[in-house]
């Protein structure tokens, strides 16, 4: 492990480097599989653009970025963000992209999410975590099932995936209601 910030059993969090910017991330941003259900999908992402992003996230004090590692290889599979950060309320956006296929399968995006609750919650003192995604997106509507994200809101016919547009849908976890199952 290289500089690991939290580390589970497959996979740990760590600070992006700019290999990382110089890597596939910014291809795995332009690939219209991974970006289906992202806002940024519409364009194109370059080699440029993503250094800009990595040089930004320095000065960044409403955003942690983090690269998510393979424990075994040591390689960079993908991103992952608490955004919008509100040090007053101490509540945050969470987001997750595996951006290498080949590890699209198995636990590693709940890994993830689990290794980057607990910085939420345990390293930055968050109180709530907001998530949101298309109503299309059927891994994400499991994902927060099983992590006991609540359902607080829907926009409705807000996003244009496959010639539809489809609801936003806006969940919230609680610290109280996160410690209840993550013990």
């Amino acid at each position: 492990m290289i500089n690991s910030y939290i580390a589970g059993k497959s996979l740990y969090l760590r600070h992006p480097t700019r290999d990382d910017a110089l890597g596939c991330w910014h291809e795995w941003l332009s690939d219209e599989e991974t970006t289906r259900w992202l806002n940024m999908r519409y364009w194109p992402n370059s080699i440029e653009k993503q250094i800009k992003f990595f040089e930004s996230l320095e000065e960044s004090s409403d955003r942690m970025v983090l690269s998510i590692v393979d424990v075994d290889s040591d390689k960079h599979i993908g991103v992952c963000n608490l955004s919008q950060i509100n040090w007053v309320h101490r509540y945050c956006e969470i987001a997750i992209i595996i951006g290498d296929k080949s590890f699209r399968r198995g636990s590693y995006t709940l890994e993830a999410m689990h290794l980057l609750l607990r910085v939420a919650f345990h390293r930055l003192n968050m109180r709530n975590i907001r998530s949101s995604y298309a109503l299309s997106n059927q891994s994400s509507h499991l994902m927060q099932k099983v992590l006991k994200f609540k359902e607080v809101g829907r926009v409705p016919s807000l996003y244009w995936d496959q010639g539809n547009y489809v609801d936003e849908v806006i969940a919230v976890l609680s610290f109280s209601d996160w410690q209840l199952y993550a013990r």
